[in-house]
This record gives C-alpha cells, structure tokens and sequence, in this order.
C-alpha cells in the first residue's frame, strides 16, 4: 500500500481502538466544526474530515460555517456555537488568534470542551479546555528548505527567495519564519525577500506574485504558507514568462494537477485530514472526561512529482461531498 495511505489507515486504526476504551455512550449533545471561508476548496476538505470522523466513531456532528472572510463574523460565529444549548464540543478553525480566548473561556465555564485543528499555541495561550491537533510549523519548514535548497544548488540557481501568507495567522507566521531560517543556513548565498500577503482571493493572490517577480527580476523560489499558493505561483510564473523551484500548501486537486504538470514543484501536504478526523476523536473523548495530550503533532510531508499520484484517491472520495457553494467566494 502506499505511503500515504499507510499513514492515514494507521492513524485512523489507532483511533479507533482508542475510541473503544473511552466510548461515546455518556454524550449527550451535538459536536461543532467552525469555521469560515467555508466556500474554499481547502475548508471543504476539513469540513469532510471532520463529518467522517464523527461518522467513524457514532457521533452527532453539525457544521457551523460561513462563506463570509472576515475574523468578526468567524468570531461572532465561534461565540453564537459555544451558546448552543446542544453544544457537547466544539471544533474550531481559529487560526490560533487570541481575539478567540474569550469564546473558548465561555465554553470553558460552561464545560464544553474544545480543539483547535491546524494553528498550535504554547500551552496556556488559550484556557484549559482547549487542545490541539496539527504539524509543528517550527518543524517541517527545515527539511522543506533543506530540499529545496538542494534543488536550486542542482540547478545551478542563484538570486532571492520569495515568501508569501494568506494573512498574518500563528501557523502561516511560524511557517514564514521558520523557512527563512533554514534557507538561510541551508542556502546562505541566498537573498530572502520579506514577506508579503497575497489574500485568499486567487486573481488578487497572483497580482501581488505577479508584482513581486517583476519588482524582483532574480526570484528563483517561492513559498506561499497558504492552500492558494499554487494557484498564485504557476500563475505569477505564467504573467512573467519565468520559471521558478515554487512550493504551496495542501494537496486540493488544483493544486496537485499544478505539481503533476510541473507548473509548481511542489506542494506540502499539511494533515488537513488527519487533523480533523483526528478532533472528532478528541472531542469525544474530552467530553467523555478522557484525558487527552494537549498537542497531537502531525507529519506535513513533500508532494512532488514523485509522489503526487498518491493523493489523488483521497479526493476522489471526498469531493462528491463538496457543498454546493464550492469556490463561490463572496468576495469575488
């Protein structure tokens, strides 16, 4: 079987012999997925993820999304959620922001326990009904620069590296600043570009690339921290006529068809699935009064050409289940 799949079907497997220790027969209640920008591609797969770990261990679980952008109505939603009467956990796309403390201290008051998939926090950040599942973005940047400094040392290329986020969140900030670092151990002849934002919005997103390679006539590599980067980069290689060692983030189907063709190099496969199949778990066991380690760390491996082949089954399964307002961003 392959490597992918042996990873999934082993976390899955551990899960749910676990599950059968701790059961859900105690729970009374709905469990929660919030989030935002519920129309983008990436959000639907985590949406998936968590539907299908409820499902895997017998549990009530609701969506509670919005296809607005904004932090506020991400916010006043995770607030409205936790008020819930029915509410018996809650999952959070939270970005790891502190404007979330007091929604996740009023569930704390109110016993409900929460986790936070994707954005890990120091311990302590947020109250101590909270817990997290995600990749360490201090970690899998190292050996993602390491390689891909070894490529532009194979391909004989020199100039400045470029970095782009979605926005300034705790895990696209680490994984910005994590990167840089090790490119410049890794590859010190280097120039690091300083990071700039390209939004979720993907024509917008190409502009600011777009302009980054013209401003910046020596780029040989990009990272963009966020699920649109591959979008943004083949699209700014495209605009310039230049051809650079781009990486992004998540294994949509857009952007492993970007990898197979050779339009990026690559794309990092972040746990998306895995973490949030992974808080169904957590939450019920939480709300059993399991304990339950503060941070379950996670891979984010490299998909390249190599590999990509190895993704696309993953979403032959859950696209079906995409909601109808896929990509139908309010804001375009």
């Amino acid at each position: 079987m392959l490597k992918l799949f042996r990873i999934i079907f082993v976390s899955i497997v551990v899960m749910s012999f676990a599950s059968f220790a701790s059961g859900h027969k105690g729970i009374k209640g709905t469990f929660y997925y919030v989030q935002n920008s519920a129309w983008h591609p990436v959000h639907q797969l985590t949406q998936q993820a968590f539907l299908e770990g409820c499902d895997q261990f017998g549990l009530d679980c609701k969506l509670a999304t919005t296809d607005e952008n904004s932090l506020d109505a991400l916010v006043a939603l995770a607030d409205q959620t936790i008020s819930r009467s029915d509410a018996a956990g809650v999952a959070m796309w939270a970005g790891g922001l502190p404007v979330f403390k007091k929604a996740i201290k009023k569930a704390h008051k109110r016993g409900i326990p929460i986790v936070l998939p994707h954005f890990p926090v120091a311990k302590g950040f947020f109250a101590d009904n909270a817990v997290q599942i995600a990749a360490d973005p201090r970690e899998w940047p190292v050996p993602l620069a390491e390689k891909m400094c070894a490529e532009l040392k194979r391909t004989g290329k020199k100039g400045s590296v470029a970095i782009t986020i979605n926005n300034h969140n705790v895990t696209e900030d680490a994984v910005a600043e994590t990167f840089a670092g090790a490119m410049k151990k890794y590859c010190p002849h280097l120039k690091i570009l300083e990071v700039q934002e390209e939004g979720p919005e993907p024509t917008k997103a190409i502009q600011v690339a777009t302009s980054i390679m013209l401003a910046n006539p020596d780029v040989v590599a990009a990272l963009s921290t966020t699920g649109g980067g591959p979008t943004t980069w083949a699209g700014a290689q495209k605009e310039t006529g230049r051809k650079i060692i781009a990486v992004g983030m998540d294994y949509t189907r857009v952007n492993l068809d970007l990898v197979k063709s050779g339009q990026v190099w690559g794309a990092v496969a972040q746990p998306l699935f895995t973490e949030c199949l992974g808080s169904a778990k957590l939450l019920m066991d939480m709300a059993n009064g399991a304990p339950a380690a503060y941070w379950t760390k996670l891979e984010a491996p490299l998909i390249t050409k190599e590999n990509v082949d190895e993704y696309y089954g993953m979403l032959d399964r859950l696209e079906p289940k995409y909601g109808d307002n896929l990509n139908k961003n309010p804001d375009s």
